[in-house]
């Protein structure tokens, strides 16, 4: 019987054997009879991946020092009025004021931060949530998930505690910092893996190159990382994936069951996959796939080591939540009532809304004993509602708050479960009726959202048009002969369909395109497999030169779209008036 060590070099030579192929098959574009079949030097790597780094740093070095005086938005900072923080909008404002406040004040809580203005720059934020602490205390909190803030404001702590950086103090360059470190290094990185998967199964330089400006400059992943966000550090989880798979892919079961590293590359699958999940919820479905295509594989190193890779994350990920807002659920989760505790008349409510607590309401709530008593309302504050038939109540003695909701002739007293619905102050939520403007009025009709989000001002494909040769790509790689470029071409055919259905039949509310934003940001985090398909598009693209040439035009459009936001990307779309 031949021995391990037999068995694995015989599988690695069917492997190698097996990867040549690959190469052949994936992408026809790698014939003996084209020029340049080297690949790229290193030299030659850092010259596709330094320019697209060096342009985004410019664009990162030039917010908020470069002003326009014939803008509104620049003449505040021009007259002295506002002080610069290099934080672009609300949605980026909301992680930083988390991240200072975690750091200089040991809480979640953002309502010290969040109010300055003026000479401490503008931390405000739309993006945030209200609700009760431990300590039966209502404060306001970031409405991002936690882990990635905790991520960042680690890093901000030995940045302060060891050199002494005060972002509250310093804010300009004490951000930029930070936004170099996890955006603009990160988009390094995520050309590099980019390009070593390119290199696997393309060798023609000039098709190589051609990617490599694809995926430097023609994405709105260069567009965005020059502000704090959660699609870029998504994407990277992506690709990581894809080139876990590849890996897992090239080495024949039998190898992988004789060796000690197999299970590693499942765990780090799981990671990476469940990753990409904290950082884009529809991801959910990416790590489902995924699972089902390593459970056809290896159902034992899937339900062990990927299954443990995705534990360590959810815990990571659900502790975090809790420590922030004391709920494993995160806050975009809360956002309407809880259960119903009573049901009332409409004459006790008529006493209700006056402030006096009829005789036989009472009302659950809840005891860190959780004995499940009753306890009367008592010395309760009523507070008007902009919708009609709805009123905010708060028990001052059992510091608990609840909703009065009408429902027909009834009106139900329910547990406080919206966050995102609130009066603190004179400040109301953004996200209360009547409150939202412009795009996130929300698109009533849902035909036009599915255009607008597919080839209209929104579109995916409008807006960067190269994807279109993705689709192509797609077609190809369905009918390689090699199962990996098939199995990816059906993940990406399957993703593209299913967030589409999701996007379209959200309720009103969030049929905004992102908000204001150069490009529609929720579908940021396929691109890496977008990219992965224009590998096998090539097979196609190089036989005519009407399709080359059209390759060029569609990568110059989608370049201009990414670059419409040269310093800020958080504006609407070059061809889009709100």
């Amino acid at each position: 019987m031949p021995d391990r060590r037999q068995i694995i070099s015989e599988e690695s030579d069917k492997s190698s054997r097996v990867r040549s192929n690959s190469s052949r098959n994936a992408s026809d574009i790698s014939r003996n009879d084209d020029l340049g079949l080297d690949g790229l030097s290193r030299r030659e790597l850092a010259w596709l991946i330094l320019p697209a780094l060096l342009l985004i740093t410019i664009r990162l070095m030039l917010w908020h020092q470069y002003f326009d005086k014939d803008t509104d938005g620049s003449r505040k900072f021009i007259e002295g009025r506002e002080a610069v923080t290099g934080m672009h909008c609300a949605n980026d404002r909301s992680r930083w004021a988390a991240v200072v406040s975690l750091v200089h004040q040991g809480s979640w809580s953002i309502d010290d931060v969040e109010r300055l203005r003026g000479s401490s720059g503008n931390w405000g934020t739309i993006d945030k949530v209200y609700h009760i602490d431990s300590s039966g205390v209502e404060h306001f909190y970031s409405s991002k998930p936690p882990l990635y803030i905790l991520f960042v404001a680690s890093q901000y702590w030995v940045l302060n505690r060891t050199f002494g950086v005060d972002i509250l103090q310093n804010p300009l360059w004490g951000i930029k910092g930070l936004v170099f470190l996890n955006q603009v290094l990160l988009f390094g990185i995520f050309l590099w893996l980019y390009l070593v998967i390119c290199q696997r199964f393309v060798r023609q330089r000039s098709v190589l190159i051609c990617l490599g400006l694809t995926a430097g400059f023609g994405t709105f992943l260069s567009t965005f990382a020059v502000s704090l966000n959660n699609h870029l550090p998504a994407a990277v989880c992506t690709l990581a994936v894809i080139c876990l798979l590849i890996r897992i892919e090239d080495q024949p079961k039998r190898i992988e069951d004789h060796t000690n590293t197999g299970w590693l590359n499942y765990f780090c699958v799981g990671v990476m996959t469940a990753l990409c999940v904290t950082f884009e919820l529809p991801a959910l479905s990416f790590l489902g796939l995924v699972g089902i295509w390593l459970l056809i594989r290896s159902p034992i190193q899937t339900l062990t080591f990927g299954a443990a890779g995705i534990g360590v994350v959810a815990f990571a990920f659900f502790g975090c939540n809790y420590w922030a807002h004391g709920s494993l659920r995160p806050p975009y989760a809360h956002r309407s009532d809880g259960e119903v505790l009573a049901s009332l008349e409409e004459a006790d409510k008529a006493l209700l809304v006056a402030g006096v607590v009829p005789e036989s309401l009472a009302l659950r709530w809840r005891r860190t004993d959780n004995d499940g008593d009753l306890h009367r309302m008592s010395n309760i504050v009523i507070e008007q509602h902009p919708t009609a038939g709805r009123w905010r109540i708060f028990d001052i003695q059992n510091r608990q708050r609840y909703a009065l909701q009408q429902v027909g002739s009834k009106y139900e007293i329910r547990d406080w479960d919206n966050w995102y619905d609130y009066e603190v102050n004179g400040r109301a939520s953004y996200w209360l009726p009547g409150a939202a403007s412009g795009v996130d009025l929300g698109e009533p009709s849902r035909l036009l959202y599915l255009v607008h989000m597919t080839i209209g001002h929104h579109g995916i494909f409008s807006l960067t048009p190269i994807w279109l040769f993705s689709l192509i790509g797609i077609a190809v790689a369905w009918r390689d002969p090699e199962p990996i470029w098939r199995r990816f071409a059906y993940v990406l055919f399957t993703l593209i369909v299913v967030l589409i259905g999701f996007y379209t039949l959200r309720p009103l509310a969030d049929r905004n395109y992102g908000g204001v934003a150069s490009g529609f940001r929720w579908f940021f985090w396929l691109t890496p497999l977008f990219l992965l398909m224009l590998i096998p598009a090539w097979n196609v693209v190089r036989k005519s030169m009407l399709l080359m040439v059209l390759w060029g035009i569609c990568l110059a459009l989608s370049i201009y779209s990414g670059l419409h936001g040269f310093l800020n990307p958080w504006q609407h779309p070059w061809y889009f008036t709100p």
